[in-house]
């Protein structure tokens, strides 16, 4: 019963107390049609279709983005089908925000806010970030793939902030099973003294070039869209939950 979470956020948490799986009830629909509109919904984005997994994960390639707020109003994380995630708690590792994409976990993305001494730029808040959570993957026996880091930007106020991107694949391997995943973790030049970090990541098991195809998505149009609200005056503070 893998903890896919936990690759989420490069090892965040392994909790909600759920597990990557895909829904097993009967399919309404014929083989290649969509859902039907009314059957969408955030418990399951991919309705009625035969393949619910895949229908879901081409509803992240495709459709607009929008944002959700997290719980303080403070900061916008934006979803691709932004109206079909859900906020959710990661018990025992808390976070600025979390989003996941469907009860069965077909993606989930994860924010992670702190104050920091010493550097503050994206290189120093990643490599924190790493050090923190990397440990705690290879305890639930993550198995990642060799990274691939990307240097970017985000116009924010009329201004171009650094971003640093890491691309990385995995899998969460047991005694029954091995389900793999594809994501990203991106770090942001955020208030002086804090840092930001967002990671993202889809189950591939069943459909891996779509869900690289929604993984690269995100990393060409959704990273650069995490923004703090407009006329916040100094950093909020480092609440989590």
């Amino acid at each position: 019963m893998p903890h896919w979470i936990v690759f989420a956020f490069l090892a965040a948490a392994p909790v909600l107390g759920a597990c990557a799986t895909t829904s097993t009830g009967a399919p309404t629909r014929p083989p290649d049609a969509p859902p039907t509109p009314a059957s969408i919904s955030p418990k399951q984005p991919g309705g009625d279709a035969a393949d619910a997994e895949a229908a879901a994960l081409l509803r992240l390639a495709k459709e607009d983005w929008g944002t959700k707020r997290d719980r303080w109003k403070t900061l916008r994380v934006p979803l691709a089908d932004w109206k079909n995630w859900r906020r959710v708690r990661l018990w025992g590792q808390p976070t600025r925000a979390t989003y996941r994409y469907g009860d069965d976990h077909y993606a989930v993305t994860s924010i992670w806010y702190q104050r920091t001494e010493g550097k503050d730029d994206p290189d120093a808040c990643l490599a924190k970030f790493l050090d923190l959570t990397v440990p705690i993957a290879k305890s639930f026996d993550v198995k990642l793939g060799a990274p691939k880091v990307t240097r970017a930007s985000q116009r924010i106020d009329g201004e171009d902030r650094p971003m640093l991107i890491e691309v990385v694949d995995g899998a969460v391997e047991s005694l029954f099973s091995s389900d793999e995943y594809v994501g990203a973790v991106a770090a942001y030049q955020s208030w002086p003294g804090t840092c930001l970090v967002q990671g993202f990541a889809v189950v591939a098991g069943n459909h891996r070039d779509l869900a690289v195809k929604v993984r690269d998505r995100w990393v060409a149009e959704g990273a650069a869209k995490l923004a703090w609200e407009k006329g916040l005056k100094e950093a909020p503070e480092p609440k989590a939950r």
